[in-house]
């Protein structure tokens, strides 16, 4: 195989353009793409990353550290500790200690959540739970924007279920490769370095660049929706590369053409953070956890 730029050997394929690269042009093109994110960034402002230790999270860390400079911005990293990992918190400790950055360790535990050793009811804290305590500490730390390791993967498989469920809220103010951050809510923007980059980019950066990650996969893995979506769209993709960037843009320039409205943000009555009704859902899974604990 040849490279798709320079005609060298060809070993890494890329799925978004069909086409075999050498490791100096993957290299080259994986950046690229990552600074077309961080580009939008305010210059000079501060990024905490949200770090699981998997491969998606380490690439876009470790890619986001090489060019941070360039827009003058101050890298910092997190991870949102169950205790049911510890080889994803050795990876995190060895990342953060190689790009000599700021590495903070958020236990839950020290929130009053108890997970129990069920690999499935570690799920709670996939979602609300970290959501909340990144943006809280990003918010509390001086940080203005939190950044995670979601790819174009992802991002199309956000898209279409969003679509098929009829929940366009999240496609109206959060499907981007940056959001704003608004403090008058307590609310940092959000990041995603790898929003232009396949799921296997992802894979074959931190081989390329002999990082260590973890296995983070899913326990609900082959039993939602992604079992049967995810797939569909990588055969789309596999007959038509460009197929899954063009529609990521595509619905991304729709949302923004699109008139929702204003979004309703409140403050929690509990805790004082962004919420949609009164108490947010950090409070009451909390709450939910210490009426089962008791």
């Amino acid at each position: 195989m040849r490279c798709h730029y320079c005609q060298g050997e060809g070993t890494i394929f890329v799925e978004n353009i069909g086409e075999w690269v050498c490791e100096k042009h993957f290299e080259r093109y994986f950046l690229k793409r990552v600074d077309r994110v961080l580009r939008r960034v305010r210059r000079g402002s501060s990024i905490l990353f949200g770090i699981s230790g998997g491969k998606d999270s380490v690439a876009a860390l470790h890619a986001s550290s090489l060019i941070a400079h360039k827009y003058e911005l101050k890298i910092g990293a997190a991870i949102v500790y169950t205790g049911l990992a510890p080889e994803c918190l050795e990876v995190f400790r060895s990342l953060v200690d190689e790009l000599n950055i700021e590495g903070i360790v958020i236990d839950v535990r020290d929130w009053g959540i108890i997970v129990p050793p069920d690999p499935l009811a570690a799920c709670i804290v996939c979602g609300v739970v970290t959501r909340y305590l990144l943006n809280r500490y990003a918010v509390e730390n001086g940080y203005d924007y939190v950044a995670t390791g979601h790819n174009l993967d992802d991002m199309a498989y956000f898209a279409f279920n969003n679509l098929i469920t009829h929940s366009l809220n999240y496609l109206y103010h959060q499907f981007d490769s940056v959001t704003q951050p608004l403090p008058d809510y307590k609310m940092a923007g959000k990041v995603k370095p790898l929003f232009w980059v396949s799921d296997n980019d992802a894979l074959n950066y931190v081989k390329l660049k002999g990082l260590k990650s973890c296995i983070t996969k899913c326990p609900h893995e082959g039993r939602d929706k992604q079992a049967i979506l995810k797939p569909m769209l990588a055969d789309v993709r596999k007959r038509w590369p460009p197929s899954l960037v063009n529609f990521v843009s595509s619905i991304r320039e729709l949302a923004k053409r699109s008139s929702p409205g204003e979004r309703r943000i409140n403050l929690c009555e509990k805790c004082g953070y962004p919420t949609s009704g009164k108490v947010c859902a950090f409070c009451r899974l909390r709450e939910k956890l210490k009426e089962v604990i008791d």
